[in-house]
């Protein structure tokens, strides 16, 4: 398997926003880190299409 080439980022979430992220992660069999990272793409997505208006 190839490695993942990804860049290492810390960062301090409030309680309740880990948590959050931490059962969506379990719903969809994924780490929380995994988690991250789709939520992260889905709202650049969405960011993308609110400002090509």
């Amino acid at each position: 398997m190839p490695k993942y080439k990804g860049k290492r980022v810390n960062v301090t979430f409030p309680v309740e926003v880990y948590e959050r992220v931490a059962g969506l992660a379990s719903d969809e069999t994924r780490t929380v880190s995994q988690m991250i990272v789709v939520l992260c793409q889905e709202a650049m997505v969405a960011r993308e299409k609110k400002y090509e208006k």
